[in-house]
């Protein structure tokens, strides 16, 4: 039995001043910007560290981990791009975490809700009553590789919410 990390990240608050932009065209309005950066504090302060980060290519999605990542300490970890990760859907998440490569054992998700909560939830067994944008949850998996992935089956490890804005 492998020991397998699991991160989510449910991208940052995002701008909608423009309502011509596609979904996924929206980009980050300016608490979400101030947050991805917080939390990327938050995760180095938690001793964070990826093997491989895979993220929607949704704009502010993209905008989030580029913030984040800088606040991080260096990670060596693939960034990946992909549109299986730009759903609203648990069970296509799911399929998505289902199809990592096993050589991977301490992935970061970031994505959108409901997928990223509810997935969390499914996990866990956790009635995790809130998960606001740029909220970050990590879990334990005892799994010999993602494929074996079940209700259930994941440990909370912690669960980070943004910083409140101060003013």
């Amino acid at each position: 039995m492998r020991h397998h990390t699991l991160t989510l990240l449910r991208h940052a608050k995002s701008s909608w001043k423009d309502p011509t932009l596609a979904d996924r065209e929206r980009p980050l309005n300016k608490r979400g910007r101030r947050d991805a950066a917080a939390m990327g504090l938050r995760l180095k302060e938690n001793g964070a560290t990826f093997n491989a980060i895979f993220a929607s290519p949704a704009l502010r999605a993209r905008e989030t981990i580029t913030r984040m990542l800088l606040a991080l300490p260096a990670q060596d970890a693939r960034l990946t791009f992909d549109q299986c990760f730009y759903t609203f859907e648990r069970d296509e998440l799911l399929q998505a975490i289902r199809h990592l490569d096993n050589k991977l054992n301490d992935v970061l998700i970031v994505g959108h809700n409901p997928a990223m909560q509810e997935t969390l939830r499914w996990l866990t067994g956790e009635a995790i009553p809130e998960f606001p944008t740029c909220a970050a949850a990590q879990l334990n998996l005892d799994l010999s590789n993602w494929k074996e992935i079940r209700k259930g089956c994941a440990q909370l490890r912690w669960v980070l919410l943004p910083k409140p804005a101060t003013t």
